[in-house]
């Protein structure tokens, strides 16, 4: 059987095969990208709350975040919102948060959520490194169950109704994230 595909394969002429191949990395990509998000919580459905305590917001960081009231994100504010949960001490979330930056924000709110962390100035150490100049949020453990979040980085892109339109975990590319957030 193998043999007949070979044998199958090589007749193929140069373009039809790097299509063929192109094809077969695309869907091995796609069943990687599945696998990964297979936790995370499904399209379509409402998005929990998201609560916590604002630690950055319009380039200004608290050095107290303790003394801030919590705030809950209103998905109304703008007609998507990329919520990007991460840790700090992870190092693809050192790689891809720089790149939120690059997002238009004309029709789309980001959040930096801020889970697994020891104290907020590890948090607020990472976003300055980071290059980061969005709005930051330290959230409990809860929210990270709640959200289903088991790797980092982890987003979801919610609409304005509050439902989630897109998820994934790892690394994602500006593009890759302005994709998902206009589509």
């Amino acid at each position: 059987m193998w043999s007949a595909w070979q044998s199958r394969y090589q007749r193929l002429s140069r373009w039809q095969r790097g299509l063929l191949e192109a094809v077969m990395m695309l869907a091995l990509f796609s069943a990687v990208l599945a696998w990964n998000g297979r936790h995370l919580l499904p399209s379509a459905q409402p998005a929990p709350s998201l609560g916590g305590t604002l630690l950055v917001s319009k380039h200004t960081i608290s050095n107290l975040p303790d003394s801030r009231p919590p705030v809950t994100i209103d998905w109304q504010q703008q007609p998507r919102t990329l919520v990007y949960f991460f840790a700090p001490w992870c190092g693809v979330c050192r790689v891809s948060m720089p790149g939120l930056n690059s997002l238009p924000r004309d029709n789309l709110q980001v959040i930096a959520v801020a889970l697994d962390w020891q104290s907020a100035e590890e948090v607020q150490q990472m976003v300055q490194e980071t290059g980061f100049d969005g709005t930051v949020m330290l959230a409990s453990h809860e929210i990270g169950q709640q959200w289903q979040i088991r790797g980092y980085p982890s987003y979801y892109v919610v609409d304005n109704q509050g439902l989630i339109l897109h998820q994934d975990t790892g690394l994602s590319t500006p593009p890759g994230l302005w994709l998902r957030t206009h589509l």
